[in-house]
């Protein structure tokens, strides 16, 4: 249905959660059901805490799109697989598992007790090795509630 459609309904439970295309579903998830059913694997979601204008997942500071808009009593940080990479200075965490699936790699990896996925091309890690995922900021969202609350373009 996607690679047909000129626009999209998305329902979650019998609600609207998006409408939209096939490519706004994908690169800006308006609620994290969308995120988890467009796309595979879906969107990573990490729960965390909101303080001073920031989102922090485990006690570190993690770079959003843009300005955060909303809040909620459940926050959490969405972004998609493709857009998370392994190099220094990210969140540190330990591979569960890899996935070959040809051209690229799936590397989930376990950060604290919540599980990341990353696209990835070329070597890749061993299972029980641990790794550093970094997230593209102007790819990382804030969702309050399950619903986005960060301004795209910061």
């Amino acid at each position: 249905a996607l690679t047909f459609a000129d626009q999209v309904v998305v329902m979650d439970l019998g609600v609207i959660v998006q409408i939209g295309t096939p490519v706004e579903l994908f690169e800006r998830p308006a609620h994290t059901f969308v995120g988890h059913f467009i796309g595979s694997p879906g969107m990573n979601v990490l729960p965390c805490e909101v303080r001073d204008g920031a989102a922090f997942f485990n006690g570190v500071m993690v770079p959003l799109e843009g300005r955060i808009t909303g809040s909620g009593a459940r926050c959490e940080i969405g972004i998609r697989p493709e857009f998370v990479s392994l190099g220094p200075g990210g969140l540190e965490g330990r591979v569960r598992k890899v996935s070959d699936l040809g051209r690229h790699s799936v590397v989930e990896a376990v950060l604290g007790d919540t599980r990341v996925s990353a696209i990835v091309e070329g070597p890749v890690p061993a299972q029980g090795e641990t790794v550093s995922l970094r997230f593209r900021p102007d790819q990382t969202r804030l969702y309050a509630d399950g619903w986005l609350a960060t301004e795209a373009g910061g």
